[in-house]
């Protein structure tokens, strides 16, 4: 079996950035869930922190991430500084419900911590989006390195969301492709990359 890979436009930066950070995805889907429930709880430091089981210090870094990637910011009523309140952008508004979607079906799943590292999700996509080939698919990402790649696609293929196909040909080589349980969680990807745009 022959590949034949189409040429994919390349990962916007904007995902890459999202994935960047382990929390950044969750802390958007919290914060979107707080807004549509109205509970100013849900948006507070601290109510993430146990929320979420995450440590102060990593959940600091994560806001002021998402803060100067123009997703998140302090609410300007509620001003007490050692709990502070968060509220989304404009932008972050726009990819909150696919955050809170994502998240629920990780969840789901049992795929949260493996699917909410740097990179599995942004190669998914890249997979999804019709790259197949090792190269390809380092080509559509920025700033991946061949072993943060290699790593992403093992954990990929190792949770069922990729299939790896050896195949023959000129040249010889491997192909990846979406399985039938990584397409929702591609499409949720998508989804999102489509709110960054």
């Amino acid at each position: 079996m022959a590949w034949s890979g189409a040429r994919v436009r390349g990962c916007p930066e904007a995902l890459v950035n999202l994935f960047h950070r382990r929390w950044c995805v969750p802390v958007l889907a919290e914060v979107y869930g707080a807004t549509v429930s109205r509970d100013s709880t849900g948006a507070r430091f601290i109510g993430l922190m146990h929320r979420l089981g995450v440590g102060r210090a990593a959940l600091r870094e994560t806001v002021e991430f998402a803060t100067a990637h123009g997703w998140l910011r302090r609410n300007p009523g509620y001003g007490h500084p050692l709990r502070p309140e968060l509220v989304l952008t404009p932008r972050g508004t726009r990819i909150g419900p696919a955050c809170v979607s994502l998240v629920r079906l990780l969840r789901v799943r049992g795929l949260e911590e493996t699917g909410l590292r740097k990179w599995p999700l942004p190669v998914i996509w890249s997979v999804g989006e019709g790259s197949g080939r090792f190269v390809e698919i380092r080509a559509t990402l920025p700033g991946i390195t061949d072993r943060a790649l290699a790593a992403a696609l093992r954990t990929a293929v190792k949770s069922g969301l990729l299939s790896r196909t050896v195949f023959e040909g000129s040249p010889p080589g491997v192909a990846y492709a979406v399985t039938r349980s990584g397409r929702a969680i591609t499409d949720r990807v998508r989804e999102i990359a489509t709110a960054l745009e």
